[in-house]
């Protein structure tokens, strides 16, 4: 299993400064809004194989204000829990929040709707990963649940896990934030992320990380999440507005939305 970080301590990214908590070798950090539908399961199903299987990683929800029962979903499963002023600003803050409430080495950055089948051989195989001083982060593909899927969602899938992959190779540094696993040394040298944009916060950090080190894509295994989104707002809106949000993000200087929309 991956070896432990340094003794806890204060940690500041990005206008945020917070005491660290846990001291396990690797932490989950998981922003959440509204998401008592989701994050009951993810948390349930995460730490029952952390358990099974003899893996050493804690959780950190960061609550960005719900009002149904994901504080409540998440306090069952025995997890650090943050209510923060700035969590509640971005994903991208709240994300720079959970990393600050855990001393552990290495980060992984997810969402309350990812599933990690075979987590521990996947676990196994970050380690191999990691263990290349070189290396600053992982990632693997990304699919709809199998049980939800349809055939266009799997087509889109598999489409955009090609882009992505091929971004890393090409320097575009496309990603999603569901499954962004970061040394923390490298995370603390690029400030963590950029709490100031709304949508491409996860493509951002990978393009300052590659400064500094390099990314390993995991093609042989995926993580699951929910195809929600894609079925409110349609795959062809969503594509738009990621578009928008990087032509601002390069001509203005800023994101074009002021929050991200929620969808449950």
């Amino acid at each position: 299993m991956l070896d432990a970080g340094s003794q806890a301590e204060a940690t500041r990214f990005q206008g945020v400064t917070v005491p660290c908590l846990s001291t396990r070798p690797l932490t989950f950090v998981i922003p959440a809004k509204e998401e008592g539908r989701f994050i009951g399961r993810t948390l349930r199903l995460l730490l029952a194989t952390r358990d099974q299987d003899g893996l050493d990683f804690d959780v950190v929800v960061v609550d960005g204000g719900s009002s149904d029962d994901t504080v409540e979903q998440a306090a069952l499963a025995d997890c650090i829990i943050v209510d923060s002023e700035l969590g509640r600003k971005s994903i991208g803050y709240a994300r720079n929040v959970g990393a600050g409430q855990t001393s552990a080495e290495f980060l992984f950055h997810t969402d309350a709707d990812v599933l990690f089948p075979e987590l521990a051989s996947f676990l196994g195989k970050v380690t191999s990963a990691f263990n290349d001083s070189a290396v600053v982060a992982v990632t693997t593909r990304l699919m709809p649940y199998p049980w939800e899927a349809r055939r266009r969602d799997r087509a889109m899938h598999r489409l955009a896990n090609a882009l992505i992959r091929g971004s890393l190779r090409c320097g575009a540094f496309l990603a999603k934030g569901e499954c962004q696993i970061v040394r923390r040394s490298a995370f603390e040298a690029v400030g963590g992320y950029n709490g100031d944009i709304v949508a491409g916060e996860d493509c951002d950090l990978f393009y300052r990380l590659n400064r500094i080190g390099r990314i390993v894509y995991i093609a042989d295994h995926c993580v699951y999440h929910s195809p929600r989104r894609f079925r409110q707002v349609g795959y062809t809106t969503i594509i738009g507005i990621y578009a928008r949000e990087a032509i601002s993000l390069i001509v203005r200087g800023r994101s074009f939305l002021a929050e991200w929309p929620v969808v449950r």
